[in-house]
């Protein structure tokens, strides 16, 4: 028998192995998780309540008597809980009003549909509800959605738009709800949505030739920490510790990689390492860091819009400059920021930004071109590379490495490597010497056995919260907040706990 006639016999619930089930909007909404056991294809899989024919001409004459009715805004009701409360009386009033004949059961499933399309996000409800899911992308029409989930990372969903008008109406909503525009004669967007989520859109075929698209980056209302990324040996608590350490005593560091190896995610959990009371001034284009400081400015660049200036990240940085701030942590550098970055690290304040490099020698080659162009003397402020790599769904830090110095013979950059992944353990190693904990031992007198014991009292702490399970951004941030005010107290609790 061939591989299509096994496949034509077997039913399609038969085929499929369930990989993962989960509620994202009880009783209504649930995902499934199923891989074809002959194609090994994996597929997300929307689950919602299905309406009988009946059923969707009887949801057809409630939205349009909804729009008839609507006397407010959902955006001005304030929170989403009582925009679901006034659009539930009105759907109930409608109902009543307009004698349309609906069962109990029947109308608990039409306000579901009815809150997901006017106050969620439609079709793409369940996906941004799903706190598994980080980007939501969509190609065109006849296009399963795709989604990046945590666990398998980049797979098709059951969920597509059949014609350009049904996803051309949704691209224009979604610009709606950022306040901003699109049209055929601006066909792309950048912007954010009100829960801090970053998206990208184009419409019609004029730029993207299957019709309309959208990519949508989902703002993390619960961050991850660096408990969590212990947890997934993205480092190891050795090294959690060390950063620590290096951070506290104002280092500047860097974390490259190839695009989706968790950068950004592992700067912001490098970042909950400052001092309380430091003054940061974060700059993007997208508001994605997430800090638990008070005295904190959060810099975001802006378009040109109408006949307001663009403000971009060099605009933001020369002000910086100007604020006064112990840390300046840059989303991302990729042009001519990155010099005043350089020059503002030169002076004394700390930097932390990601770049797209996937070596250390990569780093600097992109440092010193254009359109950075960055002065090797200059580079040589920069205290710590981390390498960020994705390798079979796993995140590592593959390679920290510490800029030395330059050499003034070669006039080449001096680095040191302290820390390597190693693929074959799956674990870290130390390289045994580090030039930077030598320069922090002759700056604040301390020994270089004393430095050591700190940081073996730090690890054993990240080690405690990693064990108890104590993940969340406040309380791992309140954690290391108590370590600076009363670090007897911290390694007290450690320590009974151990």
């Amino acid at each position: 028998m061939t591989l299509m006639e096994k496949t034509a016999n077997l039913t399609q619930v038969e085929r499929k192995n369930i990989l993962d089930f989960h509620a994202v909007n009880k009783p209504y909404a649930y995902v499934v998780i199923s891989e074809d056991p002959l194609t090994h294809e994996t597929q997300y899989e929307v689950v919602e309540p299905t309406l009988t024919d009946d059923e969707k001409e009887e949801l057809k004459k409630i939205e349009s008597f909804l729009v008839e009715t609507l006397d407010v805004m959902m955006s001005e009701l304030g929170s989403r809980e009582k925009a679901e409360e006034y659009l539930k009386e009105k759907i109930e009033t409608i109902v009543k009003e307009y004698r349309i004949k609906v069962d109990k059961n029947a109308l608990d499933k039409l306000v579901y549909y009815m809150i997901r399309n006017y106050i969620g996000f439609g079709k793409i409800d369940v996906m941004m509800r799903d706190p598994l899911i980080e980007d939501i992308s969509c190609n065109g029409i006849k296009v399963p959605i795709y989604i990046w989930h945590r666990e398998y990372e980049s797979i098709p969903s059951n969920t597509l738009f059949e014609t350009e008008e049904e996803l051309d109406s949704f691209i224009i909503k979604l610009a709606y709800r950022t306040g901003r525009m699109i049209s055929v004669a601006n066909p792309m967007l950048d912007a954010t949505l009100s829960d801090g989520s970053r998206i990208q859109m184009t419409l019609g075929r004029q730029i993207t030739r299957h019709g309309s698209t959208f990519t949508i980056r989902k703002f993390k209302a619960d961050p991850l920490t660096i408990i969590d990324i212990v947890k997934s040996n993205t480092l190891s608590s050795e090294m959690a510790a060390t950063f620590w350490f290096i951070v506290e005593n104002k280092n500047s560091i860097f974390v490259c990689g190839p695009t989706a190896t968790g950068k950004t995610t592992f700067l912001n959990c490098l970042s909950s390492f400052i001092e309380p009371e430091a003054k940061i001034v974060t700059i993007e284009d997208t508001p994605e860091l997430q800090l638990y400081h008070k005295n904190w400015i959060r810099s975001v660049t802006r378009p040109s819009v109408g006949g307001s200036a663009e403000i971009n990240l060099l605009d933001l940085l020369r002000a910086a400059m100007r604020q006064r701030p112990d840390y300046i942590i840059v989303g991302e550098i990729r042009g001519e920021e990155a010099y005043t970055l350089f020059q503002a690290m030169a002076t004394g304040h700390l930097g932390f930004s990601t770049l797209h490099a996937d070596s250390v020698e990569s780093v600097i080659h992109r440092l010193e071109t254009n359109p950075m162009n960055i002065p090797r003397t200059l580079i040589s402020g920069l205290n710590v590379v981390t390498i960020q790599a994705r390798i079979e769904k796993k995140r590592r830090t593959a390679i920290t490495t510490e800029i030395v110095d330059i050499d003034s013979k070669t006039n080449e950059i001096i680095t040191n490597e302290l820390f390597r992944w190693d693929a074959k353990t799956d674990s870290y190693h130390y390289s045994g010497r580090s030039y930077l904990l030598e320069r922090i031992s002759q700056k604040t007198g301390k020994t270089l056995r004393e430095i050591s014991e700190e940081i073996d009292r730090r690890r054993r702490i990240v080690e405690w919260l990693v064990k108890n399970n104590v993940r969340s951004f406040k309380d791992v941030t309140e954690v290391i907040r108590g370590y600076y005010t009363s670090p007897e107290e911290i390694l007290k609790t450690v320590n009974i706990g151990a």
